[in-house]
């Protein structure tokens, strides 16, 4: 199992490994897209959410809401992953 300095050094490549195990159908990330658009479709009912992502890595799901203006709260135990989100949403709360 990965700790948080594993996560910091596969940071930079998380992105790119989740979408190729996902069109590959592969562990662990076989039907991440289905269940991000199931989870991103239930948020959108409503007006300016407030979501507390757990776990939320490079924010792929976070940042698609916080375009739409819900506000969020990422939890993240990789500083690295936590400053790519940052970088994607500047006024976001998060947490390490």
């Amino acid at each position: 199992m990965l700790n948080n300095h594993g996560f910091d050094l596969w940071a930079d490549q998380y992105d790119k490994t989740v979408q190729i195990s996902e069109e590959n159908n592969q562990y662990p990330f076989a039907g991440y897209k289905k269940i991000l658009n199931a989870i991103f479709n239930e948020i959108m009912q409503l007006k300016h959410a407030k979501v507390l992502d757990i776990g939320m890595g490079t924010g792929v799901l976070s940042s698609k809401l916080y375009d739409y203006d819900h506000l969020i709260d990422g939890i993240d135990f990789s500083a690295k992953m936590i400053s790519i989100a940052r970088s994607k949403m500047p006024a976001a709360t998060f947490i390490e």
